[in-house]
């Protein structure tokens, strides 16, 4: 059993396909119905879809360049940006300013979303980079695809 999934919710014989597919509720530490009725909110309404939601991936892709970004060394004229997935009002802020903001910073969650996802403990595009549920979502996904019914190695 992984101590990622909350007792009770997955049965140990249950297939990494099946569990991905249950709500995020089923991950230890969220709350079951409470969680998953904020987290509907978002249209997420499995692990699969935590996983795959499009501001943590964002947020996770932003962080983890951010740790290569060099202070003031952008060339004059450079074209990489990630003007796609953030609001307009960030456009120039380096990936650093950008783990800094609130989450409405990404292109799509509106003002509102601060505080429902405050409740999570989600305050910027940094915690949400690294919030542990998402991240265990995401490996929980990526196992899924590599699963076979079968048991075989092949």
């Amino acid at each position: 059993m992984l101590s990622a999934l909350r007792p009770g919710a997955v049965a140990l014989a249950r297939p990494a396909r099946e569990i991905v597919k249950l709500p995020p509720g089923a991950l230890q530490g969220l709350k079951e119905g409470k969680a998953d009725d904020m987290l509907a909110a978002f249209k997420i309404k499995s692990i699969r879809d935590l996983a795959k939601w499009k501001h943590y991936r964002a947020a996770r892709a932003i962080a983890v360049l951010a740790k290569t970004e060099v202070a003031d060394a952008r060339p004059a004229g450079s074209l990489l940006n990630v003007n796609g997935l953030v609001d307009q009002a960030y456009e120039a802020a380096t990936l650093n300013e950008l783990l800094a903001a609130p989450p409405s910073a990404l292109q799509g969650l509106a003002p509102w979303t601060d505080g429902a996802l405050a409740k999570l403990k989600i305050k910027s595009v940094g915690d949400l980079a690294k919030w542990k549920y998402a991240s265990w979502a995401d490996a929980l996904v990526t196992l899924a695809e590599y699963e076979r019914e079968d048991m075989s190695s092949r």
